[in-house]
C-alpha cells in the first residue's frame, strides 16, 4: 500500500518534471486532489486519492531513464508553440519523459531523459556537484593567458563558473579544440564564457555526465539505462 508522500514527489513520479518544476505546478494552483486545489507544498497524497494536473488525472509511472545522443536542431522541451523539433520526438515510449537538464538548440551530445524527478534533481541541482564534460571547437587559437583565466574561474552574472577540468586538445591558427568539465548548468554558460574571452563556439558536444560516457551511441539514437549505469551518472549520490 502506498504511504503518504509529498505532492511534488508524487507529481514527479507521474513524469510531470523535476521536483522543482512540480513544486511550481502546485504553487500556481494547477494541481487538485479529490477535486480540491492544492497549493501547499507540505501536502501529502495518500492511498486512493485522485490527483489531477490541469484537470487531467495523473498516476505514478514505472521508472525509466534514457540516454539520448541529441543532434543539433532539437529543443530540450516537451512542448513548443512554434512546432519546432523536440528531443521527445526522438523517443517513442509509452511513459512520459522529460529532459534532466538542457542542451541548447545548436548543441549536441549526451542528454538524460527520465520520469524520475529525484534523479533529475540530483543531476541538475548544483549542490550535488555532478560534473558534465564537454568537447568544444572554438574560433582561433586558445591563448595561454585565457586558459589561465578559465582555470582560475571567470564570473558570469556575478557568479564564478566552476571549471573542474580543462584540457587543450588541438590548436591551429583558425580554431582550437578543448575539453571542459563543469559542475553547473546555467543557460548557455560555456558559450557565454568563451564569447566573453573573444571566441566563438563552433561546436559544443556533451560527452559525459558523472562517470557515464556517451561512447558509441549514434546521433538521434537512445538507450535505456540500467541501475549500474544510473549509478555512473550520479556517482552513487
Amino acid at each position: 500500500m502506498m504511504t503518504r508522500i509529498r505532492i511534488s514527489k508524487y507529481l514527479a513520479d507521474c513524469g510531470l518534471g523535476s521536483r522543482r518544476k512540480c513544486e511550481k505546478l502546485v504553487e500556481e494552483g494547477n494541481v487538485k486532489v479529490d477535486g480540491a486545489t492544492i497549493e501547499e507544498l507540505s501536502y501529502k497524497v495518500g492511498p486512493g486519492q485522485k490527483v489531477e494536473c490541469f484537470d487531467q488525472e495523473v498516476r505514478p509511472q514505472p521508472r525509466m531513464v534514457i540516454a539520448l545522443n541529441k543532434p543539433v536542431g532539437y529543443l530540450c522541451t516537451v512542448s513548443d508553440d512554434f512546432n519546432r523539433k523536440k528531443v521527445t520526438d526522438l523517443i517513442k515510449k509509452d511513459v512520459r519523459l522529460y529532459p534532466a537538464g538542457r542542451l541548447d538548440y545548436y548543441s549536441r551530445g549526451l542528454l538524460i531523459m527520465t520520469n524520475d524527478g529525484g534523479l533529475a534533481y540530483k543531476l541538475t541541482h548544483p549542490k550535488f556537484g555532478v560534473p558534465k564534460t564537454y568537447k568544444l571547437k572554438i574560433s582561433g587559437p586558445l591563448k595561454d593567458e585565457d586558459i589561465k583565466k578559465l582555470r582560475e574561474s571567470i564570473k558570469i552574472d556575478g557568479a564564478g563558473v566552476n571549471i573542474t577540468f580543462l584540457k587543450l586538445l588541438k590548436t591551429t591558427p583558425h580554431h582550437s579544440s578543448v575539453t571542459v568539465e563543469i559542475v553547473e548548468g546555467r543557460k548557455r554558460i560555456l558559450r557565454r564564457l568563451f564569447r566573453g574571452l573573444g571566441y566563438k563556439v563552433i561546436d559544443l558536444q556533451r560527452v559525459k555526465i558523472g562517470n557515464f560516457k556517451l561512447k558509441n551511441l549514434k546521433e538521434g539514437q537512445h538507450m535505456v539505462l540500467g541501475d549500474n549505469q544510473i549509478k555512473e551518472l550520479t556517482g552513487g549520490i
